[in-house]
């Protein structure tokens, strides 16, 4: 039986850093499901009439996920892999696709925060889709190798003025390669980092790679789970013992 992506990042996890810095992670912080804390968050505050529209609008989502933040007690959350999305962001574009599984992981930090190449590659793409709503943002892809199998990291939402890497160019595992930029130059979406890791499979299908997106359809959860593997199962700060 051939190894799957997954088998391989977790049998190679010591040669991935994490993707922001330490100070950062020694801060209190927590793996969460986005969609089942904001219905969590909705269903403790009644009154204040919240609705998909509300996680929808980054205005409003930033504060409310900074609310839900001080109610767990911890100054950021990661997580999302594979998670359906579809009551979350119901107000998106995703309602015309239907594209309601997260494909990567979302890491909740603020503006500014310094974002690191988890693992020594070269800068396959670095671009904006500006001023596309519910896009990338501003965004950086890197193509890596291990045990010659080829694969993408994708780095989403990130600030304009703070992508540190060149087209073509190498960064290193823990290199600076940018920061978290505002919803203004993100997508439009609340501050944080869209991160996901593509098989080649995938990545060589698509001339433009402004095509790849970070949700898919649920109908395509096998395909999606082995050419999209989880993140965590190698970055340090998810400390997975199996890849389940």
């Amino acid at each position: 039986m051939p190894t799957t992506l997954l088998d391989l990042f977790f049998q190679n996890r010591t040669q991935f850093h994490d993707i922001i810095p330490k100070s950062l992670l020694k801060k209190p912080h927590q793996e969460v499901n986005l969609t089942e804390e904001f219905f969590k968050f909705q269903k403790r505050h009644p009154r204040l009439k919240l609705t998909a529209k509300d996680a929808a609008d980054p205005r409003k989502h930033v504060n409310l996920v900074d609310r839900i933040h001080q109610e767990l007690g911890v100054d950021w959350t990661y997580g999302g892999w594979l998670e359906n999305r579809e009551q979350l962001f119901a107000e998106t574009y995703l309602k015309e696709t239907g594209d309601w599984i997260h494909l990567g992981i979302d890491i909740n930090v603020p503006v500014s925060t310094p974002v690191l190449a988890v693992l020594t590659g070269k800068v396959y793409k670095v671009g904006s889709d500006y001023p596309e709503k519910g896009g990338w943002g501003n965004f950086v892809i890197m193509e890596h190798k291990i045990k010659e199998v080829v694969f993408y990291s994708i780095y989403g939402h990130l600030a304009s003025d703070d992508l540190l890497i060149n087209l073509g160019s190498k960064a290193t595992d823990g290199q600076m390669i940018g920061k978290v930029g505002t919803y203004k130059e993100n997508g439009f979406w609340r501050p944080h980092i869209h991160f996901q890791f593509i098989s080649e499979t995938e990545m060589r299908k698509r001339k433009n790679p402004f095509t790849l997106d970070g949700y898919g359809k649920p109908q395509n959860l096998p395909y999606l789970r082995q050419h999209y593997p989880d993140p965590l199962v190698c970055l340090p700060m998810g400390n997975k013992i199996n890849p389940a």
